[in-house]
């Protein structure tokens, strides 16, 4: 029995879905089914129900479940307290985070974090809210910094800050000039938006089809940089997180009448997972910065 199979077996338990469970774990779903398949076939019993294409967890699966949970945390609990012990004073912690969060909340987190713990090392990655929930599902990373893309029973999450979605346009751009802006306007105007499925776009088309509107899209499937990008360019009009604003040049914020869009910025962890000394003091750290009780 390996570790990753045990992995997956958690993943495909939790969204009894092969095809959302290969997602999350960046596999094909023959590769998956194969992984569970020989863990059935290893433990001499059939973890789920397969009816009409679906994948349901059977009694078997489900007493399976908890301990599989608890493998893997002790697994991971044994593996860093090993990592300790050959060096007291240093230590590691992996956070992933979605990308508006890159261009500079994370970079500032990561600088003062360092300024006062220099002996703690960083590992950065950057991620769709899904990927990031997989990781920290399997142990991959320590914390996780987004949006709510789903909750699981087994994951904390603890709310940093509220981030507002601003519209923003090309600093020359008419709009700016004549805000606030109406959504009549906006509808009528070139947009740029996300890449499908992320949590963004997702908070965008819900906003919009809750009041039935609908925007004229001109360009879809793309990373923030690139839409600040073409937003610069004036090839259209955005939306961004209001905290990454400031470190932009050449666009400006434009208010729109009548219209608030926010959401929440998670910080994300295991309950039951083991957390490092450093993993510890990074938690505590984010919790002061702002204004939390560790």
């Amino acid at each position: 029995m390996e570790m990753s199979q045990l992995q997956n077996f958690i993943v495909v338990a939790e969204e009894e879905n092969i095809t959302k469970a290969a997602d999350l774990l960046l596999l094909s779903q023959s590769a998956l089914s194969r992984s569970i398949h020989n863990l059935e076939k290893e433990l001499g019993v059939p973890l789920f129900d397969r009816k009409n294409r679906k994948i349901i967890l059977n009694r078997y699966g489900r007493a399976f479940l908890l301990n599989a949970k608890q493998m893997v945390q002790h697994w991971d609990h044994s593996r860093l307290q090993l990592k300790e012990l050959i060096d007291p004073t240093m230590g590691s912690i992996s956070i992933a985070y979605v990308h508006s969060l890159g261009l500079s909340y994370i970079p500032a987190m990561v600088k003062i974090f360092k300024q006062i713990s220099p002996s703690y090392s960083l590992s950065l990655q950057e991620g769709k809210a899904s990927t990031i929930i997989k990781d920290l599902l399997t142990n991959t990373v320590d914390f996780g910094f987004g949006t709510q893309y789903k909750t699981f029973p087994e994951l904390e999450y603890t709310t940093l800050f509220t981030d507002r979605i601003v519209l923003i346009a090309a600093a020359d751009h008419p709009f700016v000039k004549r805000q606030p802006i109406s959504i009549d306007e906006l509808e009528a105007e070139p947009f740029i938006s996300y890449t499908p499925g992320t949590e963004l776009k997702k908070l965008l088309d819900s906003t919009f089809s809750s009041q039935n509107r609908t925007l004229h899209t001109v360009y879809e499937g793309l990373e923030i940089n690139s839409i600040v990008g073409l937003v610069k360019e004036n090839e259209g009009v955005a939306f961004i997180a209001d905290s990454v604003v400031s470190s932009i040049n050449g666009i400006e914020k434009v208010d729109v009448d009548g219209l608030t869009i926010e959401r929440p910025i998670y910080l994300i962890h295991k309950k039951q997972g083991y957390l490092s000394k450093a993993a510890l003091a990074f938690k505590q750290f984010m919790l002061e910065y702002h204004g939390r009780n560790g």
